[in-house]
């Protein structure tokens, strides 16, 4: 197997044209979160961040599971485990993680890499000081 075979193994139900349109929902969703949370909700700076934090998240989910019922069964499944226990136990990097297993265990891995570049900078982003 050659190393171009290897990779369209490894992009689930994705086609090259696909991966600027998930890196672009990820990155809009968290704008948006944003917006809504500090101007809409008037959150503070620090809640704001982690708002928009889940809506990447979210965004992140979603766009994995499209138009794939037992892919969208299983994050549905990893949304209410990640979401039990306290609320300092229901953290968006948890959940975050977690999307990244199903996302690779579903056979997107090289999607869910490319998605977490900008995921990764909105994490640092989303959970400020707390996250060094």
């Amino acid at each position: 197997m050659d190393i171009k075979g290897l990779v369209a193994d490894h992009m689930g139900h994705f086609s090259v044209y696909d991966i600027p349109n998930v890196l672009f929902v990820v990155v809009v969703s968290a704008c948006l979160a944003f917006v809504l949370a500090r101007w809409g909700a008037r959150q503070d700076a620090s809640t704001a961040r982690r708002t928009a934090l889940w809506g990447a998240t979210t965004a992140l989910a979603a766009a994995l599971v499209r138009s794939q019922l037992p892919l969208a069964v299983l994050m549905l499944a990893v949304a209410v485990l990640g979401g039990r226990g306290t609320t300092a136990e229901r953290d968006p990097v948890l959940l975050g993680a977690m999307v990244i297993g199903v996302g690779c265990g579903s056979g997107a891995s090289v999607i869910v890499l490319l998605a977490l570049i900008p995921y990764l900078l909105l994490t640092r982003w989303g959970l400020g000081e707390k996250s060094v």
